[in-house]
C-alpha cells in the first residue's frame, strides 16, 4: 500500500510539475505576443493625444469659417455665375475676346436640385467649356476650377485636353524666321570664335536694341583683345556680318566671315553675354515691343470642360 501511495504521490508531482510548465510556457507566449501590440496601441494613443491636446479653434474663427461657407453657398445667377467662369479664364491667361475663339461657354441648362445629406442645393451645370491658350495658362484655368480657389462650391466633372497647330500668317513666319537666324548666328560666331561669354554685348540693360549685323552683338572689343598679333587692320568685336575672325593656330593671320546673309535685319535685337538673344520692333526699349516666339510651328492646348456649381436655393 505504502508503495502505491508513493507512486502516485510521484505521479501526481510530475502531472502538477508538467501543469506548471504548460501555465509558464503559455504565459509566456502570450507575453510575446503582447510586446508589439502594446507598441502599436502605445503608438495609437500618442497619435490620438497629438489629437486631443490640439487647441479647439476659437469662436471667431468657427465663424470666420460658418460665414465663408454660407457666402460660397450664397444664390448666384446664370449670368453672374457666366461672369465668374470668364474672369478666372481671363485671369489665367486664356484670350477671352470672342474675335480669338479661344474661350467659349454656353448657359447652363435648366437648374437642377440635389440632396446630399440633410441639405439640398440648387446645381448649375456647365457643360463642354473650350479653353485653349499656351500650356500654362489652360492649366492655371483648369486647376482653378479643379480646386475651386475662385469658386469654392465649383466640382469639376470632367476635362479632354488636345494639341492644335496655329496657322501663321506669312509676317509672322518671317519674323519667326528672321529670329531664329539671328539666334543661330549668335551661337555660331560663339563657337568658332570659342567663346564662352561675348565680352563686351549689346545688353538689354543699356536700353537699346540694334538691326546692324555689322555692330552686333559686340562692336567694343579691341582687336588686341581678340588676340590679333599680326601687322594688318581687321575689326575689332564680335559681329555677325563681315566679322574679321582672328585664326587661332596663327594670330598674325585673320578671315572675314559673314554668320547671317544680311547686314541689315527687319527687326531689333539685343543679346546677353551668354548668347541670349532678345527681339524687338525697334531700337527704344522704352517704347518697343518684345516678341517672343521663335518656333516655326505653334502648338496651343485645347481643354474641354464640365463643371457644377453648387449653391443655395433661392429662398433656401
Amino acid at each position: 500500500m505504502q508503495i502505491i501511495l508513493a507512486k502516485i504521490r510521484r505521479v501526481g508531482f510530475i502531472v502538477v510539475l508538467g501543469v506548471c510548465v504548460i501555465v509558464y510556457v503559455g504565459l509566456g507566449s502570450v507575453y510575446i505576443q503582447q510586446g508589439p501590440k502594446q507598441k502599436d496601441l502605445e503608438g495609437q494613443i500618442m497619435k490620438t493625444m497629438v489629437v486631443v491636446n490640439k487647441p479647439l479653434p476659437s469662436m471667431e474663427d468657427l465663424q470666420a469659417k460658418y460665414d465663408d461657407v454660407n457666402e460660397a453657398l450664397a444664390p448666384m445667377e446664370i449670368p453672374e455665375a457666366l461672369a465668374a467662369i470668364v474672369e478666372i479664364a481671363e485671369k489665367s491667361g486664356i484670350d477671352v475676346s470672342p474675335e480669338s475663339r479661344k474661350f467659349q461657354i454656353n448657359p447652363p441648362g435648366r437648374s437642377g436640385q440635389k440632396k446630399i445629406g440633410e441639405g439640398t442645393y440648387q446645381v448649375l451645370a456647365f457643360n463642354n467649356i473650350k479653353a485653349q491658350g499656351d500650356f500654362d495658362a489652360v492649366m492655371n484655368f483648369v486647376s482653378d476650377l479643379d480646386n475651386g480657389a475662385t469658386l469654392k462650391t465649383m466640382i469639376l466633372k470632367n476635362a479632354d485636353f488636345k494639341w492644335v497647330q496655329l496657322n501663321l500668317d506669312e509676317k509672322e513666319k518671317a519674323r519667326r524666321a528672321e529670329f531664329r537666324a539671328v539666334i543661330q548666328a549668335v551661337a555660331e560666331m560663339m563657337s568658332e570664335n570659342n567663346l564662352e561669354a561675348i565680352p563686351r554685348p549689346v545688353a538689354s540693360g543699356e536700353d537699346l536694341a540694334v538691326n546692324d549685323m555689322a555692330a552686333f552683338p559686340d562692336v567694343a572689343t579691341t582687336i588686341q583683345s581678340k588676340g590679333y598679333t599680326g601687322t594688318g587692320t581687321p575689326r575689332g568685336g564680335y559681329l555677325l556680318y563681315e566679322h574679321d575672325r582672328i585664326i587661332a593656330d596663327n594670330t598674325t593671320e585673320y578671315e572675314t566671315v559673314s554668320y547671317i546673309d544680311v547686314p541689315f535685319t527687319e527687326y531689333y535685337y539685343t543679346c546677353e553675354a551668354d548668347g541670349s538673344v532678345r527681339q524687338f520692333d525697334g531700337p527704344d526699349l522704352e517704347t518697343a515691343t518684345e516678341y517672343l516666339g521663335s518656333e516655326e510651328a505653334v502648338f496651343e492646348t485645347v481643354a474641354t470642360v464640365s463643371v457644377d456649381l453648387y449653391t443655395r436655393p433661392p429662398g433656401g
